[in-house]
């Protein structure tokens, strides 16, 4: 077995010669741009909108199950809160995808269909495209919200609803 030494999305090469090692580098490496995809959005956020927003990439049991939970928060106004998630779910079969946007945690927004992915190579491949997607329908969503009823659209916190 060689060793890998391939940099993709510019990482840092790391020579890791396990199969175990180079698994949890893909993991990582997904994570951290998983991270980076939601604190860039989170910026924008703050930027556009001057709204407090908190947003969190991690790992976490609910009951016996795992997940990946990704998810993103702001407070629009008393009381009027904008929720973007998504979970990543290992199952017996694949992984389980399932994201929404939601006003105050009940409310459906938009919601991606969720998905049965065969293997964690389809998740880091499907999941940044249905993020990009989910944070833009999001991001309309708020923008309509904030704005009068007589203004122009504003597209400011969002490229594109949700497929």
């Amino acid at each position: 077995m060689t060793p890998a030494t391939n940099t993709p999305g510019g990482d840092r090469p790391y020579i890791m010669h396990s199969p175990d090692d180079q698994a949890v580098l893909s993991a990582l490496r997904f994570l951290a741009r998983t991270g980076s995809q939601i604190d860039a959005f989170r910026q924008q956020l703050k930027r556009a909108a001057s709204l407090p927003v908190v947003s969190f990439v991690e790992c976490r049991y609910y009951g016996s199950d795992l997940y990946v939970c990704v998810c993103l928060e702001t407070d629009v106004a008393e009381g009027k809160t904008l929720t973007w998630w998504l979970d990543i779910t290992p199952k017996d079969v694949g992984w389980r995808v399932e994201a929404s946007v939601l006003w105050n945690g009940r409310d459906v927004v938009a919601q991606v269909p969720g998905q049965l992915l065969p293997d964690f190579q389809a998740v880091q491949q499907a999941v940044p495209e249905m993020l990009k997607q989910l944070l833009d329908a999001g991001g309309h969503a708020l923008a309509r919200a904030r704005q009068p009823a007589t203004a122009p659209p504003d597209d400011s916190l969002s490229t594109r609803a949700l497929d």
